[in-house]
């Protein structure tokens, strides 16, 4: 069985851990048939699924010895995770903060548990875009170069984007409001999909479905929480004031860039983001040009080329680890 568990790829791994996520609650009859169609694709989904079971029945029984009462253990947060990053594929570490220590846990280990009292930490590499499924239901998915810290208990739900970006996904809760703060303001919600950014100057939240109550740090004495709506976008920055997202904002998700018009150099700035490989402008006058389609993120080599197609200009590779976007002579 360990040999077999080693030959499953990872993708099949983490989805048998999503699926295990997905059916700790009541499931809908569509979830179950859905389950079923993928657990007899493939004879390797039942083997990782059963070995997922395996790991999720080892924390029930820690929590059932003396070392589990003693320190009042639950699952934890995080159960699996999938990524879709396609560069060095590092194991993500888990850091487990509270009284009595720090624990290190990676993934895949049989026992991944946090205490009520403590918190779980998320990191994202360069280029990696993780989503992780959250033990009350919810999903967080991170951005490239993102950190993230979630407290989850009997009485809050709540993570602090300590820098990146990140998409949420809230499981409704009736007692337990899902909290998101930043440097600047907080994000309340219940049952909703929503992003929140701290990748340049002040946070920004872009609500896609549902509601959130946004509370900026400069007005939340003074004011009551401000209302955003599925379809807008708030500066914390500019006092929360909402306007309509803007068409491909919400799509980094999916690993694209999508590009209506916007500057060259914003759009450069979004792909060097990614990658180790930077884009450069010889000409500043280059980052005012505007750019319309939809490029793969972390693929900065086509970027360049459709750029240099679409307004003549040259490419320069003497720097390995640059691309240098220049008009031609």
């Amino acid at each position: 069985m360990a040999d077999e568990v080693r030959a499953i790829p990872r993708a099949i791994q983490d989805a048998a851990g999503d699926w295990l996520a997905r059916r700790q609650e009541p499931a809908s009859p569509d979830v179950e048939r859905a389950f079923a169609v993928w657990l007899d694709a493939d004879p390797r989904h039942r083997i990782a699924y059963a070995q997922a079971e395996r790991h999720w029945q080892d924390s029930s029984l820690l929590a059932d010895r003396d070392v589990g009462r003693t320190r009042k253990l639950v699952r934890a947060p995080f159960l699996m995770r999938h990524s879709t990053h396609v560069a060095a594929a590092s194991l993500g570490v888990v850091v487990l903060l509270g009284i009595g220590g720090v624990g290190l846990l990676r993934y895949g280990s049989p026992l991944e548990l946090v205490s009520p009292a403590q918190a779980a930490t998320y990191e994202t590499a360069l280029g990696e875009i993780r989503t992780i499924s959250l033990a009350d239901g919810s999903q967080l998915t991170l951005d490239t170069a993102t950190r993230v810290r979630v407290t989850l208990s009997a009485s809050e739900r709540k993570v602090s984007l300590e820098r990146g970006r990140a998409r949420f996904r809230v499981a409704p809760d009736g007692k337990r409001p899902f909290t998101v703060t930043v440097s600047g303001g907080t994000v309340v919600a219940r049952s909703t999909l929503f992003d929140v950014s701290v990748e340049r100057g002040s946070p920004v939240v872009a609500v896609i479905e549902g509601r959130v109550d946004l509370t900026t740090t400069s007005d939340a004495a003074s004011h009551p929480a401000r209302t955003l709506a599925a379809g807008q976008t708030a500066d914390l920055g500019n006092a929360g004031t909402p306007r309509p997202t803007q068409a491909g904002e919400t799509q980094w998700v999916s690993g694209m860039l999508a590009l209506d018009g916007g500057p060259l150099g914003e759009a450069v700035a979004a792909i060097n983001r990614y990658n180790r490989i930077q884009i450069r402008l010889a000409d500043p006058e280059l980052a005012r040009l505007s750019v319309t389609g939809a490029f793969q993120m972390r693929n900065p080599d086509a970027f360049a080329r459709a750029v240099a197609a679409t307004f003549g200009l040259g490419i320069d590779r003497t720097d390995p680890g640059v691309i240098l976007l220049r008009r031609a002579p």
